[in-house]
């Protein structure tokens, strides 16, 4: 049963504290979730949950598709409770579970939509007890803060409880088959695009055999890293059957065909980046488990967007600019945005801020995470010009040099703000906003607006 003095004294607690911090013009979750798990560690078991819970997890776009989810069930007037802020650990969750309920621990949401980081799983899931849970992608992650993507699967597998439903994606060769037997499980995936290949190339592949009998598995169509769809030749593994499919992918455009276990449905497409269509078929995925009625499912894509901090597209004086999150130490992540950004045509200009912010502060050699990257993407004769800004300017730099980009297009500022106006601007059908997760606010978003102020001035 949940409830008790315990649970009340906590939730009190950890709301005194959160108003503590917002009287002292500051904010957060962090601190009052430790608070209240080091008065009840189990906090997130005990207190009482809404009457659906859905976590997002996986290695890239948990945090868009939390926030579209959460959008989209607002727009079905229900009360959603949510952590868009980002605090996906224990303490975050937990802070979030004590927001939604009132002073006497009444829930006040109608349903939870809770990011939850895949190392934090053992400490989330087996209080929690999600209804759904998503899992986006499971791919190689921060080298000084995560493990191989097949340990992270066997973390959030050895804390699922069995009642939970798993909307996995169907083209991760890992992330497809997180969880037991026992849970009810669908999948969902991207059709062959035709960019896709059929063998394995790039910087970083972290599936490449059969998991019974070690055979090299033969592609059906390769997308990236491990994502895309194969099968062993001796018939012991293929990959899964996608109930919910983006079909008729079309970027320019801006429209998908969303198949909803079989019911296929024109759309808008929120953004062409590969990414971002992944995420717009796990949301309608979930939305359907979640029994949206299909045509309002649908409908809800025409208002939905990616948060700015992860994407923003404007024309400013007839140039195109746009913000796209790098998510710098994460290779597989910044080999998406590179490729993303290589799909344009004309001359480019890049802004390059993407080390991670606890780098200016403490002294961490390892850059190796720049060689799982594919820089090659701007190696192109297009890109007129890229600024490097931040504390590894330099290996940045030389990693972009190593790609093939000649040196006399890479210039290095110190100071991240300082490549708002450094960058040339000259000729430019495109000028990119290159940032990473820690430093979104603090650089991606004044880098935009003063390349915004620029670009409306005429400035060169």
């Amino acid at each position: 049963m949940r409830g008790g003095p315990r649970v009340l004294l906590t939730i009190w607690a950890a709301k005194l504290a959160a108003l503590a911090l917002r009287v002292t013009g500051r904010a957060g979750t962090h601190v009052p979730g430790r608070i209240a798990r080091r008065l009840h560690p189990g906090i997130i078991g005990a207190i009482r949950h809404p009457a659906r819970v859905v976590v997002v997890t996986g290695t890239n776009g948990k945090t868009t598709v939390s926030n579209l989810l959460a959008e989209a069930l607002q727009g079905e007037g229900m009360r959603v409770a949510s952590n868009r802020s980002g605090s996906n650990l224990a303490a975050g969750v937990a802070m979030t579970l004590i927001d939604a309920v009132t002073w006497t621990g009444r829930s006040r949401a109608d349903v939870a939509v809770l990011e939850m980081d895949e190392r934090s799983a053992k400490l989330i899931l087996p209080g929690l007890v999600p209804d759904i849970l998503v899992c986006t992608n499971l791919t190689r992650d921060s080298i000084k803060r995560n493990a191989h993507p097949d340990y992270i699967a066997w973390v959030i597998s050895s804390a699922l409880p069995a009642s939970t439903t798993l909307v996995l994606n169907a083209d991760d060769l890992i992330a497809s088959s997180i969880g037991s037997d026992a849970n009810p499980r669908t999948h969902f995936a991207v059709d062959r695009l035709p960019t896709d290949g059929d063998t394995p190339h790039g910087a970083a592949v972290d599936a490449a055999i059969c998991p019974v009998c070690d055979a090299p598995l033969v592609w059906d169509y390769w997308r990236f890293n491990h994502i895309g769809r194969a099968h062993c030749p001796n018939g012991d593994f293929r990959s899964p059957t996608a109930a919910y499919r983006a079909q008729q992918v079309d970027g320019p455009n801006r429209r998908v065909v969303l198949d909803l276990d079989g019911d296929a449905r024109p759309a808008t497409l929120i953004n062409p980046n590969i990414v971002n269509v992944y995420n717009e078929v796990a949301v309608a995925a979930v939305l359907d488990r979640l029994g949206i009625a299909r045509e309002r499912l649908v409908s809800a894509f025409d208002r939905l967007q990616p948060p700015t901090t992860r994407f923003q597209e404007e024309t400013v004086g007839g140039v195109e600019l746009v913000r796209l999150l790098t998510k710098g130490l994460v290779g597989v992540a910044c080999s998406r945005a590179f490729e993303y950004l290589a799909s344009f045509s004309g001359r480019k200009a890049v802004v390059l801020n993407i080390d991670e912010v606890s780098e200016r502060t403490t002294d961490v050699e390892n850059t190796a995470w720049t060689y799982d990257a594919d820089y090659d993407y701007l190696a192109t004769s297009d890109v007129q010009q890229i600024v490097v800004g931040g504390v590894r300017r330099h290996d940045q730099a030389l990693r972009l040099a190593i790609a093939g980009v000649p040196a006399q297009r890479i210039v290095t500022v110190a100071s991240e703000l300082a490549t708002a106006d450094t960058i040339d601007l000259a000729g430019a059908a495109q000028v990119f906003n290159l940032h990473s997760v820690h430093n979104a606010v603090i650089t991606g978003t004044p880098v935009q607006a003063r390349l915004r102020e620029r670009l409306r001035g005429g400035a060169a």
